[in-house]
């Protein structure tokens, strides 16, 4: 079984002409979706490069995010774009909570130093969530 799997993704890298920088979204496509076969393989490769392509088309000042979630693109570039989307997502969040909650957006930056923006958002939401709930007890 792994033989026909293996001559499926060459058959299928050889098909798709892929450049060298796909070589890792296609070995990542394969490993994940071998008992799938080769048609769930290219879906994953080529979902994989779409997402790609539109992170490549982020303005250059959401680069620092990319470089960030970059670190993901293991488990699939669509997930390097959901971290990038998030963060630029929590940046007003964040701007709103530095003025109306600041002490606790600093209690939350220092819980998780070096952290994606949308973690820190997620703790000053969490803690906010907790004072409503004392506060309605």
């Amino acid at each position: 079984m792994k033989a026909i799997i293996l001559a499926g993704v060459l058959l299928l890298s050889s098909t798709l002409c892929l450049a060298d920088d796909d070589s890792d979204i296609v070995s990542g496509c394969a490993m994940s979706n071998a008992e799938f076969g080769t048609e769930m393989i290219d879906i994953c490769v080529k979902a994989n490069q779409a997402a790609r392509a539109e992170i490549a088309r982020y303005p250059a000042e959401m680069k620092k995010f990319a470089d960030r979630c970059s670190r993901r693109k293991e488990m699939g570039w669509g997930l390097v774009k959901k971290c990038i989307d998030e963060e630029i997502a929590a940046g007003p969040f964040l701007e709103a909570y530095a003025r109306d909650h600041g002490p606790l957006l600093e209690h939350c930056q220092e819980a998780f130093p070096g952290r994606e923006a949308s973690r820190i958002r997620l703790c000053v939401e969490k803690a906010l969530e907790a004072e409503k709930a004392v506060e309605i007890k």
